[in-house]
């Protein structure tokens, strides 16, 4: 069975959408949840300039990560200022900072480091951290930065951001498929939310009937998730719905059923397997 974790959590202006932070009990990080226009704001928090790392982020329409970069700070909310300046994209910052003296510079960088790698092999989310950095975790560090990464997973979880590489740990009985009009798209759904993979293809040709997924269509083209080859377009990153039409529909265009269009290797549709079974 697995252990219980308790979190504490603070929203600093009482709105859910606002600044908050997080804090796992008898942790020494506290993480730190920023709008941008409220960048301002967050720099009266009391503790907000200590070291650690960051993930500026851009949410897409259904409030799902589509472009991230990740950083070090060694002053906290501070650093966020040039990101403010130079950095157009980003329309959230989440901010993991540990108490005075918990985090080294070596952590810090071997974190730093850690979290992009991750996030390239999560192929997700578009990363824009093209450079990795040139730094070597020494191997007594490393099982003190992936303990720290866990946790930063658990609390990007808990605020709707999955950080684990995408379709890990699957069998071809866990994933779904549609092959209508020549388009090969594969997904997996686990009763909540259905994923579209990377390597699926899109008929970009066919508008969606929800405008919505035609700008999303828009956007991951433009920051290179969706990109064209031998004449079809096929995304690099694994992309989240919350409903099974509403992937068959990003994918196909149109408006789909999808509980009848995803089908597994054995020809049964989604709805045989969790409607009718």
């Amino acid at each position: 069975m697995a252990s219980s974790k308790k979190l504490e959590m603070i929203y600093y202006n009482g709105q859910p959408d606002g600044i908050r932070s997080i804090r796992r009990h008898l942790s020494t990080m506290t993480t730190y949840v920023i709008p941008r226009p409220l960048l301002g704001e967050a720099k009266k928090i009391s503790g907000i300039n200590r070291p650690g790392i960051y993930y500026l982020i851009n949410e897409n329409d259904d409030n799902k990560i589509a472009q991230i970069y990740i950083g070090q700070t060694r002053n906290g909310v501070s650093r966020l200022d040039d990101h403010n300046r130079q950095k157009d994209f980003w329309n959230k910052a989440i901010m993991f900072l540990a108490d005075n003296k918990t985090f080294s510079l070596d952590i810090i960088s071997g974190l730093e480091e850690y979290a992009i790698v991750k996030a390239h092999e999560s192929k997700r989310y578009s990363v824009e951290n093209s450079v990795k950095p040139q730094y070597e975790i020494d191997e007594y560090d490393l099982p003190i930065i992936e303990e720290i990464y866990e946790e930063i997973q658990f609390i990007m979880a808990t605020q709707g951001f999955k950080m684990n590489e995408s379709g890990s740990d699957l069998n071809n009985a866990d994933i779904f498929h549609t092959t209508r009009n020549g388009i090969k798209a594969f997904g997996i759904y686990d009763g909540e939310k259905f994923e579209v993979l990377e390597g699926s293809q899109i008929n970009i040709e066919k508008p969606t009937t929800l405008e919505r997924y035609n700008r999303q269509r828009e956007e991951l083209i433009k920051i290179g998730s969706l990109v064209e080859e031998n004449g079809k377009f096929i995304l690099n990153v694994t992309i989240t719905f919350k409903t099974p039409s509403g992937a068959s529909d990003f994918v196909l265009g149109g408006s789909t059923n999808g509980w009848t269009e995803w089908k597994n290797s054995d020809g049964k549709t989604l709805d045989e397997i969790f409607r009718k079974a």
